[in-house]
């Protein structure tokens, strides 16, 4: 082989990698000039090159002076032309979409702003990239309790669930999560897969009416507890409930972690609790933390395993199915402790968030 047919192998060589890493990097315009220059050191001609690739003979010429004078070929940066928007308007629209964050922000309500109070118009198709451009996202807000007390709540992790369980250990208390829930008869709607081009139609029957479900649930052993009621929840049917769970777990101790629900707390059913001291405990969450209750993750769990599109003709014919739900659920508390070990995982985040030693480790 002669030394310019070497010289020709080698810059193939060369071409083939670089042709690896613009394709990497997703270049598709870098890897058509790379792919172009392989054919012409294969002894393509460069007539054929031009047609194949839809250039001009002179653009082939740049290509090659590049990568002989090992030039990148990979595009130039281009001025393009200049902003309608100044720099520092460019600004003041960044920080204003920022601080006005309690409003929506579409596509034609910038154009709407950018053309009344900056006379500047801008197609609303070249809007959201303009707007990404800007350090911005389209994205959906959430909502934030702004009644938390982030205090009382970093207390609550660094100290007082971590007595709770050292009781637990030492005097053997049995601690449940508690929580209500309520279910509709018109059900939840939900994605799921169907036939393509076809409504996925959940039969309505017009009623509309509440089933509420009182529940304990104890996270290692996946014991689940609850009672269905057609009535609004009130201190009365808790305190029956409280009875009813002491004599289905057959327990000494029960201690339960609650929610600040204003019948949780009523003064009559407080003075009871103290009587019934040697064998039941309430204890409360940090006011507007769900978070930090695992249960609410079961009550996701039933809504989206078992209600999800469906509807139900009566209160009755909803009471019997989750009736139904619940007998399967405490025959088989080992479905639940896999259902609830993600939960498990999050709390352990959350301790670790605050840098406190968690409890639930093992049972990750």
């Amino acid at each position: 082989m002669s030394k310019l047919e070497k010289e020709k192998q080698a810059k193939i060589v060369r071409l083939r990698k670089m042709c690896k890493e613009f394709e990497k990097a997703k270049d598709v315009r870098s890897v058509l000039r790379v792919k172009g220059l392989i054919a012409y050191y294969n002894g393509m001609s460069p007539s054929i090159i031009v047609q194949c690739y839809e250039i001009n003979e002179k653009t082939l010429k740049n290509w090659i002076e590049r990568f002989e004078q090992e030039e990148p070929l990979d595009d130039l940066p281009r001025s393009g032309r200049p902003s309608k928007l100044p720099k520092e308007k460019q600004a003041e629209l960044r920080e204003m979409i920022a601080e006005q964050n309690q409003r929506v922000w579409v596509a034609r309500h910038v154009y709407v702003w950018l053309t009344i109070t900056l006379k500047v118009f801008y197609s609303v198709h070249y809007l959201p990239e303009f707007l990404r451009k800007l350090g911005l996202s389209f994205h959906k807000a959430v909502h934030t309790l702004i009644r938390r007390d982030n205090e009382k709540r970093r207390k609550w992790m660094q100290e007082t669930i971590l007595a709770l369980y050292a009781d637990k250990i030492k005097h053997d208390w049995r601690i449940f999560f508690q929580d209500e829930v309520g279910f509709q008869t018109e059900g939840t709607l939900a994605y799921t897969w169907g036939p393509k081009g076809e409504k996925i139609e959940v039969e309505n029957y017009g009623r509309h009416g509440r089933v509420n479900l009182m529940g304990a649930f104890e996270l290692g052993t996946g014991a689940f507890y609850g009672v269905l009621t057609q009535f609004r929840v009130n201190a009365m049917r808790f305190r029956r409930f409280l009875c009813h769970l002491k004599h289905e777990m057959q327990t000494d101790k029960i201690m339960l972690i609650c929610d600040n629900a204003s019948f949780h707390k009523a003064k009559w059913l407080t003075e009871w609790v103290a009587t019934q001291h040697p064998w039941l405990r309430l204890e409360f969450l940090p006011a507007y933390s769900p978070d930090f209750n695992p249960i609410e993750r079961l009550w996701r769990w039933i809504k989206s395993e078992h209600l999800h599109n469906r509807c139900w003709k009566s209160l009755a014919d909803l009471k019997t199915y989750l009736r139904e739900v619940m007998e399967k659920i405490e025959l088989k508390p080992v479905e639940l402790t896999s259902v609830m070990r993600q939960e498990i995982q999050r709390l352990n985040s959350l301790f670790k968030f605050y840098e406190t030693p968690s409890p639930f480790l093992a049972l990750a």
